[in-house]
């Protein structure tokens, strides 16, 4: 996502701009056509544009507009609306492309409710199939690590999903494999590119892994866990069935995830993984919702404590329109040096691993 929130004005110029983006440019990356189509209608809504002008600052007003509409939905709110939802009536749902009028007037109907979720909730998507841009990632920090053992930390960890990555069975196009074949999750992804992937050690062993998050989800809370399937996008039938099967497993091998801000929280928790394992911090599609003084204090308390200890930081951010980067920055003795890893889907649908020689700011 290639807007930055902590700046995002909620004026009806910038919003209706930044629904025409989502819709044209964010939308075709991922098969979106529904949030394509109703990005059309919202673009030019009065109406619409101030229900998601109530969206907070640092959050994306279209993921939590189109959610808070999609929580009703499947909570079983009984309307005509439903029959555009793949996610509800499956092949059967109407075409996109005459979802405005009904969504319209769901949304007028029901605009007190969608108002107040859109103002309390945050955008907590665990979205699974980006474990197949970490898991090369993992592999590569593991070798340069000496083969330790991992300790992981991740910023935005919401349902710790993405944290049981090692749980789940990996297939990229290329033939490569790796994990479980008897996994429920199984996460699948095309290779672009010229440059292979690295050789994945398996096992990849962790010793300790923690999440850290504003609103951890309670994988036990049903309404927590309908908000969490509500961001994922109704034409996404494939997704819903991981995040189904990823909680399964995530209920089986509960997560710790630490209630707070990442800012203030990292230090500790940096101190207290074990000494003896490789320290590794990672998030996905998270650091674009800090407000810019709380990622200036979460990257500086990595690079104070990388005197005590090398901490490894995997990042997926999407700095471009039409692809997402993987960035790998080592602090050593408070220096970093920063590797641009891999482009990739947004949704994790495809990965281009690029050489490894692709330093944006060298070693030393």
């Amino acid at each position: 996502m290639a807007f930055s929130f902590d700046r995002f004005s909620r004026s009806r110029e910038h919003l209706s701009a930044y629904f025409e983006h989502f819709g044209e440019v964010e939308c075709p990356q991922v098969d979106g056509e529904i949030y394509r189509e109703l990005c059309r209608v919202v673009r030019n809504d009065e109406d619409l544009l101030g229900m998601a002008a109530k969206a907070p600052a640092t959050q994306p007003p279209a993921n939590l507009l189109f959610g808070a509409v999609h929580y009703l939905l499947l909570g079983g709110e009984v309307d005509p609306l439903n029959h555009w939802y793949p996610s509800l009536v499956g092949r059967e749902a109407n075409p996109p492309d005459t979802i405005g009028g009904p969504f319209r007037q769901f949304c007028m109907r029901y605009q007190d409710r969608i108002e107040a979720l859109i103002r309390t909730r945050l955008t907590q998507t665990n979205i699974v199939q980006r474990c197949s841009s970490l898991l090369p990632a993992f592999a590569t920090v593991f070798k340069e690590g000496g083969e330790r053992s991992l300790s992981l930390i991740e910023i935005g960890a919401s349902a710790g999903l993405n944290m049981q990555w090692d749980r789940y069975f990996y297939l990229y196009d290329s033939g490569q494999s790796w994990g479980d074949p008897n996994s429920r999750v199984k996460v699948e992804c095309e290779l672009h590119g010229e440059t292979g992937l690295p050789t994945v050690a398996e096992p990849i062993p962790v010793a300790w892994r923690r999440g850290v998050d504003l609103k951890p989800v309670d994988i036990e809370d049903p309404d927590q866990v309908l908000w969490l399937r509500s961001l994922v996008w109704p034409d996404h039938v494939g997704r819903q069935e991981r995040l189904t099967s990823a909680i399964a497993i995530a209920r089986e091998n509960q997560p710790v995830i630490i209630d707070g801000d990442a800012s203030i929280k990292l230090p500790a928790l940096l101190a207290e993984a074990p000494p003896d394992t490789t320290l590794c911090v990672y998030g996905t599609h998270t650091l674009y919702q800090f407000p810019r003084e709380a990622l200036i204090t979460t990257l500086k308390a990595m690079q104070l404590a990388s005197h005590e200890r090398p901490i490894h930081f995997l990042s997926v951010e999407g700095t471009s329109d039409h692809f997402s980067e993987l960035r790998w920055t080592i602090y050593d003795q408070g220096k970093r040096s920063v590797r641009l890893m891999a482009k990739c889907n947004p949704h994790g649908r495809w990965l281009e691993w690029l050489p490894a020689t692709t330093w944006i700011e060298p070693r030393e």
